[in-house]
Order: C-alpha cells, then sequence, then structure tokens
C-alpha cells in the first residue's frame, strides 16, 4: 500500500518559530523592472554598493556622475572616476538635492567659501581654494570654476532624475551639520575630506520628526512631477564611523539606524502606493553567513550580491526563483 506525503505546511513569516530557522523577508512583489528599467539611486556609501551590483546586473543606473564636465586639474569632484558615485549622507542632504531639481532652491553658491591652509590647497596647488559644503568633496581653484562645477552636478542629478523609471533611496545616518548662517547642510562635517568650512557648521542630532519630514518633503516633490515613477526605500546596514554625540558609536549606529528605519516603515505604509520598503537592513541583521569586512562596517562584496540577487527577483516583470539561502527574500 503507497502512503501519501502529508502536504508541506507553509512558512509562517509572522511567526518567529517559523522565520527563526531559515530567514525570509516578506517583499511586496511589484513588477517595476525590465531589463534597460533605468535606475536612479541616492544615498549612503551602502547606496553605492547597490548601485555598482545593479549596474553589473545590466541595469542603466543614473545619475550617470561621468557625464559632468569638469577639469580635474584645477576641479575636485569626490572620487567620480572611480566610482561613478557621489554619497549623500542624511535626509537633509538628500532632501536639498531634491528641492534644487525642483527649484525649490537656488541659492545653493551662498555656501561656497575659501579654503587655505589645508590638503586641497596642496593638490590644487593654490594659495587659496574653494569649497562646496553641502556636496562631498567639491572644489576648485576659483569661486567661478566651483560654480560652473556646481552647475554641471546639478544638471547631471536633473537629468538622471528625468531618465529615471524606479528611483531607490537608502538612508544612512541622522547626525546631521546644518551651516551656522544659511538653509542648507553640509554633507562631511567641517574640516573632513580636503578640508575646508571650520566652525562654518554646527552639530546636530536629528530626530524622527525631522527625517520624517525630510523624507515626506522628498516623496511629495517626486510623485508631484513624475507620479508614474515608483520609489523603492531601504536603510543602510553600513555602521557609523565615528559619532560626535557624546556617547560610544555603537549606541549611536543603533540609535541611527533605528530612526531611520521607523521613518522608512512609515513613509511606506503612507505612500504604498508609490513607496515600497526593501529590508536590506533585516537582511544584514538576521544573516546566517558574513555581512561584514575586517572593519567591521562595510559590507562584503557577496552580502550585497545576495541583495540584489533579491532584489531583482522580487522587483522584475518575470521574476526569478527564489533562492535556497537564508537571505532569499519572500513574495
Amino acid at each position: 500500500m503507497t502512503q501519501t506525503a502529508p502536504p508541506t505546511k507553509p512558512r509562517d513569516l509572522q511567526s518567529w518559530e517559523d522565520f527563526h530557522p531559515d530567514p525570509d523577508f516578506y517583499v511586496a512583489v511589484k513588477k517595476l523592472l525590465k531589463p534597460n528599467t533605468k535606475i536612479f539611486t541616492m544615498g549612503s556609501c551602502f547606496a553605492f554598493e547597490i548601485r555598482r551590483a545593479l549596474r553589473e546586473a545590466g541595469f542603466p543606473i543614473f545619475p550617470h556622475y561621468l557625464d559632468t564636465r569638469y577639469d580635474p586639474t584645477v576641479q575636485i569632484f569626490d572620487k567620480v572616476n572611480e566610482r561613478n558615485s557621489v554619497f549623500h549622507y542624511d535626509t537633509f542632504v538628500m532632501r536639498q538635492e531634491f528641492e534644487e531639481v525642483f527649484g525649490l532652491r537656488t541659492d545653493r553658491e551662498a555656501n561656497f567659501h575659501p579654503v587655505r591652509d589645508a590638503h586641497i590647497n596642496r593638490i590644487l596647488n593654490t594659495d587659496e581654494a574653494y569649497q562646496d559644503p553641502t556636496r562631498r568633496l567639491v572644489y576648485a581653484k576659483t569661486l567661478p570654476l566651483l560654480k560652473e562645477l556646481s552647475t554641471a552636478i546639478s544638471r547631471v542629478t536633473r537629468e538622471g532624475l528625468e531618465k529615471s523609471d524606479v528611483i531607490v533611496l537608502t538612508l544612512g545616518l541622522t547626525e546631521v551639520w546644518p551651516h551656522v548662517s544659511t538653509t542648507w547642510n553640509f554633507c562631511l562635517p567641517p574640516g573632513l575630506g580636503l578640508g575646508g568650512g571650520d566652525n562654518m557648521a554646527k552639530f546636530k542630532i536629528s530626530n524622527f520628526g525631522e527625517n520624517y519630514k525630510n523624507t515626506k518633503a522628498i516623496i511629495e516633490l517626486i510623485l508631484s512631477h513624475y507620479p508614474n515613477k515608483h520609489i523603492i526605500m531601504s536603510v543602510s546596514p553600513v555602521h557609523l564611523e565615528r559619532t560626535y554625540a557624546q556617547t560610544d558609536v555603537g549606541t549611536a549606529s543603533t540609535e541611527s539606524k533605528s530612526i531611520l528605519r521607523a521613518v522608512a516603515g512609515q513613509v511606506t505604509r503612507e505612500y504604498a502606493r508609490n513607496v515600497t520598503y526593501y529590508p536590506a537592513y533585516e537582511m544584514a541583521q538576521f544573516s546566517r553567513e558574513r555581512v561584514f569586512g575586517r572593519d567591521g562596517r562595510h559590507v562584503v562584496p557577496e552580502f550585497v550580491n545576495r541583495v540584489v540577487g533579491g532584489f531583482v527577483g522580487a522587483f522584475s516583470v518575470e521574476p526569478r526563483r527564489r533562492a535556497k539561502n537564508p537571505e532569499s527574500v519572500a513574495s
């Protein structure tokens, strides 16, 4: 007499008993990605890793910062020639980029300032260089050259947003540096990078309300101009390198990520039709495999590839079969 095997009980991802032995993560599958779907990315250093992996997977990625015209002998634009990417660590810096794209900010030049006796002066071989502190590592030998470079970066950012079909935003940290006399924020603390900006910004620990307001403003701006574009949000699992708060960096990093994860959850519920959360942060927390490199902060390429593999599988028009690994994404 033959025996029939009992039917397999479907896993209940809402139950710790089912989730814990082999973590899967629920993502609301939306058919967003075709082979030539253009993807705009912005965010922290983890956004760079996602950007790189998506490009390697064959997707056109924007902004295409290599299209920025500048002369590296007299103008410095981060490390764009090495990685074709720019970091935006916090929601304040991200918001001001979108507000400029949509014409709500027209006074970026109010932040430009001279820099003397810093590393940038030796690089550009000049006693006085100029910096745009609202972006990461943007300098020039003269003020007109800095204005020219800033305009070129803004143009490439605007063109990338216009061309893209899907927008991926990665939230990084909550420690921010508001300018002391303008309404803009520094991208890096004063003095970091190649120097400049000493005493021109003050340290601030931003809270849930502020980051929620920024993120919501970004979403509203995008959807008011491009109602058919879809936004995918994630939180970077990369820990803070240093905290400027009066606590240890581990505690500061945990607080920062917790606030941003709560913000992402709130806005994706409010804008569920156009905004989806992708659990890259959670995948790092529950991974059974190696996530971080020797420094304990940055993620290893293998983990990024697992994240992007699940991302592509969840959002492709023709979903790929779910990979059998702890980081697989349940749909």
